[in-house]
C-alpha cells in the first residue's frame, strides 16, 4: 500500500546555513494527473521559412520579456526580437570586436527588468543592451588563474559554464560544471564570482586538478546524480543533487531552507539500461565534426585522438548502482517548480513532470510525455527549441492552460 502524506507535513527539522529551520516536506507518493493543454502561438524557422530572418543558424538560447516578446540567439552573431504574435521586431548585434558586437555569443538571458544579457566566449564577457536593444556595457569576466589547474582547461570550464540564468537583478547563477552552483555579480564593469551552493558530489566525479594529462584522466561513470536547477523570485535556487527524489530549496543567501521530497525510489541500474547510456555517449561523438571547415586539419587530428580515447573510456565506463529518479527542474514565470522524472528508454527527456510550489505543495503530474520547455515566459507562454527533419532549427511557441504554469 502506498503512504500519501500531505503536502505540508513536517518530516524533520533542520538548522540552514543562515541559522533558520530547514524544512524536509513529504509530497504525496501517488500521482494526480493535469490536464496539460498547450496550444501552439506560433513557430519560426524550418527548411520552409516564410521570410530570410527566419532562416537559422544555431539556436542556442532564448528568453521572454513582461511583455511577451520573445529574445532568441540565433548563431553565429545575432539577437533576433519578435512579438506575442511571432512577427519580427528587429536584430541585435552583429560580428566583430566593437561595442556591443560579438565574437563567440553562447548564451543569452533578459532580466527581469528588460536588459538584455548575451555572454560572449572570445571575448570573456557579457553583453548588456537595454530593453530597446540600444548597447549599453560590457562586463568581463573575473579571470583569477589557479596555479594548481592547468590554465586552458581552467579558462574553458569558466567560460563554459556562464550559461548564466538570472537569479536577480544585477546577479545571475550558472553551474560551475562539477558540483558547485555560482553566483556572479554583474552590476559592476568585472563579473565577480563566488560559490552560491554546494552540490554533493558522488565518489569518483570531484573535481581534479593539476596538468592536463591529471584533470582528464580517470574513469567515466554513468548513473551520476545530475545537478539539476533553476533561479526562483527573489534570489534563492531550487537544486537536485541526489540519485533520490529530494529538491532542495534555498534562500538568497544559498542556505537550505527545505528539501522537498517523493517516496519515488531509483530503480536499479540494469544490464539494457547500462547499456543504453553507453550507446547515448557513443552518439555524442558524433557531433563533434566540423561542419563549416573553419577548423585547422591539424586541430581536426587532435581532435580525431581525443575522440578514440573518449571511446575507449565510454566502453569501460562504470556505473553507480542506481538509476536517478529526475532528469530536469525549472521554474515557471510563476515560480513553480517543473520537475521532470526520467523517462523510459530511449526518450529520457520525456518523462511525468511534476508541478510543485517551492513551499512545498504538489499541484500535480503531467504525464503526455512532453519535453520539458527551453524557457518559459508571461501568460503561460514557452518555447521549444527543435529541429526538423532535416536538421534545420525551428522555434515552437505554445501557450500552457492556466492550470499547469
Amino acid at each position: 500500500m502506498n503512504r500519501t502524506l500531505l503536502p505540508g507535513c513536517l518530516a524533520a527539522l533542520l538548522i540552514a546555513g543562515d541559522g533558520r529551520a530547514q524544512e524536509t516536506i513529504e509530497l504525496p507518493a501517488e500521482d494526480r494527473l493535469l490536464a496539460a493543454e498547450l496550444v501552439e502561438v506560433y513557430r519560426i524557422g524550418s527548411v520552409d521559412a516564410a521570410a530570410e530572418w527566419q532562416v537559422l543558424g544555431t539556436v542556442p538560447a532564448a528568453g521572454f520579456d513582461e511583455a511577451g516578446n520573445l529574445y532568441f540567439l540565433d548563431a553565429p552573431a545575432r539577437v533576433v526580437v519578435v512579438d506575442p504574435g511571432g512577427n519580427l521586431l528587429g536584430e541585435i548585434g552583429r560580428p566583430g570586436e566593437g561595442p556591443g558586437e560579438f565574437g563567440n555569443p553562447r548564451q543569452l538571458d533578459v532580466l527581469p527588468g528588460g536588459q538584455i544579457v548575451v555572454t560572449d566566449m572570445t571575448r570573456l564577457a557579457f553583453h548588456f543592451f537595454d530593453s530597446e536593444g540600444a548597447f549599453e556595457r560590457m562586463v568581463r569576466m573575473e579571470i583569477v588563474p589557479d596555479p594548481n589547474v592547468f590554465p586552458d582547461v581552467y579558462y574553458w570550464g569558466r567560460a563554459e559554464a556562464f550559461g548564466a540564468r538570472p537569479e536577480r537583478e544585477g546577479a545571475a547563477i550558472f553551474s560551475d560544471g562539477v558540483r558547485k552552483i555560482m553566483r556572479t555579480d554583474l552590476s559592476s564593469d568585472e563579473a565577480r564570482i563566488e560559490t552560491f551552493a554546494e552540490a554533493w558530489a558522488p565518489p569518483g566525479t570531484e573535481m581534479k586538478t593539476g596538468s592536463l594529462a591529471e584533470v582528464t584522466s580517470g574513469g567515466l561513470w554513468g548513473f551520476v546524480p545530475p545537478l539539476v536547477f533553476d533561479a526562483l523570485p527573489g534570489g534563492g535556487v531550487a537544486f537536485s543533487d541526489s540519485s533520490a527524489y529530494a529538491i532542495k530549496v534555498t534562500g538568497p543567501s544559498g542556505g537550505v531552507l527545505k528539501t522537498l521530497r517523493r517516496p519515488i525510489d531509483p530503480e536499479p541500474g540494469s544490464n539494457r539500461a547500462r547499456q543504453a547510456e553507453k550507446d547515448r555517449e557513443l552518439a555524442k561523438l558524433g557531433l563533434s565534426r566540423d561542419p563549416s571547415g573553419r577548423v585547422p586539419p591539424d586541430a581536426l587530428a587532435l581532435v580525431g585522438v581525443f575522440r578514440a580515447a573518449r571511446a575507449r573510456a565510454i566502453e569501460d565506463m562504470q556505473f553507480f548502482p542506481e538509476v536517478p529518479v529526475l532528469h530536469a527542474l525549472r521554474t515557471t514565470w510563476e515560480g513553480n517548480l517543473w520537475v521532470q522524472r526520467r523517462g523510459k528508454e530511449p526518450e529520457l527527456d520525456r518523462g511525468p513532470i511534476d508541478v510543485l510550489t517551492p513551499t512545498g505543495r504538489y499541484l500535480g503530474t503531467i504525464d503526455q510525455r512532453i519535453r520539458m520547455p527551453d524557457e518559459f515566459g508571461p501568460d503561460g507562454l514557452v518555447v521549444f527549441i527543435e529541429k526538423d527533419e532535416f536538421d534545420v532549427p525551428v522555434i515552437v511557441v505554445k501557450r500552457l492552460s492556466p492550470g499547469i504554469r
